[in-house]
């Protein structure tokens, strides 16, 4: 008895056949479909089942080259504005971006790790917003104890030296990997994630402890009087105080910086402590401890005065080859912003015109 033929789809305004229906095929029917496209051949099973599910494919995308079209161009529109408006938005509301930023790149990892149970990560990320929000909670309490400015900046400096090193041993881990220098232990697929892993590890807390410690700068400057919202002093900055912590510059010894470089710790004052404590003059004229406009400029990637928010040369900045390095990381953080953050958006804004649009 001659079996049943695969269904067929008449296109009725046209009279002739449209397309053939694989998904009411059994499998006798499917394999004798396939032998005809590619007469003389002996197919797989796996083989076979590719070819149907590409003909799927095409079945249910057939007559849709011009939607595809407007997908297309409206995503070409959105990548082509997008930069533009992101660019206008930190720079106009920056309060507003830097909120929405941190928001989505605390809350988005987080969330695709738990759907793909990464609890792995879920457990690091829990242990490092617990230490995060206890900082914070230091940083934003009013009055501001004398010395939790330092001890902020000495925990996210620690963070983001701890977040460099893994970023560097992931990288070094992926170029043992990548030149197999151990084979049988370096080209497998362990020791590849693992190294991917490291990397994104280093890039992911070292992004997220530069975003927080924006914000406790900031917070920190308007409780101490430096600063305003608007950028502008509140109040006098003595000579012998920086106003990014809040502590004395330790004058009443001699070797202070009036050169614009940085200070070797046998040139620089010595607090009243007994600690030595370098300090950098800007070119204009307002003195810091070199550790916090440091980690104002490099860290925080800002190339404004904390106080009168001129420009800053960052060439002191970039002297040895590990400044230079460091300053890569930095941005390479920028990157991992967009990958983290702008880009899961991004996709979000995009199904959002497709839906209005009707574009599937």
């Amino acid at each position: 008895m001659n079996q049943a033929g695969p269904s067929v789809a008449v296109d009725s305004a046209s009279g002739g056949v449209a397309a053939i229906d694989v998904k009411t095929m059994n499998d006798e029917q499917q394999a004798a479909y396939v032998s005809s496209l590619y007469p003389g051949q002996s197919l797989a099973a796996d083989d076979i089942r590719r070819i149907i599910q590409r003909e799927e494919y095409n079945m249910q995308h057939k007559g849709h080259e011009g939607k595809h079209l407007a997908m297309f161009l409206i995503f070409l529109c959105v990548l082509a504005i997008l930069p533009k408006t992101v660019r206008y938005w930190r720079q106009r509301h920056p309060r507003s971006y830097r909120l929405v930023s941190i928001g989505s790149i605390c809350l988005i990892p987080p969330y695709f790790a738990l759907a793909n149970r990464y609890f792995r990560f879920v457990s690091i990320w829990i242990g490092y917003a617990l230490a995060n929000t206890y900082i914070l909670y230091l940083a934003t309490r009013e009055p501001l104890y004398p010395r939790t400015p330092r001890r902020v900046y000495q925990w996210f400096a620690l963070t983001n030296k701890v977040s460099y090193a893994v970023f560097v041993a992931g990288i070094v881990l992926f170029a043992l990997c990548f030149f197999n220098v151990a084979p049988g232990l370096t080209d497998t697929e362990r020791m590849v994630e693992s190294s991917l892993i490291t990397v994104f590890y280093g890039l992911y807390f070292g992004l997220m402890s530069r975003d927080l410690v924006t914000l406790c700068s900031d917070k920190m400057a308007a409780t101490l009087g430096y600063a305003s919202s608007n950028g502008l002093p509140t109040k006098h900055l003595p000579h012998t105080v920086c106003c990014i912590c809040g502590d004395g510059l330790g004058y009443g010894s001699t070797g202070t910086d009036t050169g614009g470089g940085l200070l070797h710790a046998d040139a620089a004052p010595k607090q009243s402590t007994g600690t030595v404590e370098p300090t950098h003059n800007l070119d204009c004229g307002h003195e810091f401890h070199a550790t916090c406009i440091r980690g104002w400029c490099v860290v925080g990637k800002k190339d404004t005065c904390p106080f009168c928010c001129e420009k800053v040369d960052l060439t002191p900045f970039k002297q040895s080859p590990w400044d230079r390095q460091e300053l890569f990381y930095v941005t390479s953080l920028e990157y991992m912003r967009f990958f983290i953050s702008w880009q899961p958006l991004t996709l979000l804004l995009l199904a959002g015109i497709f839906w209005v649009l009707g574009l599937d």
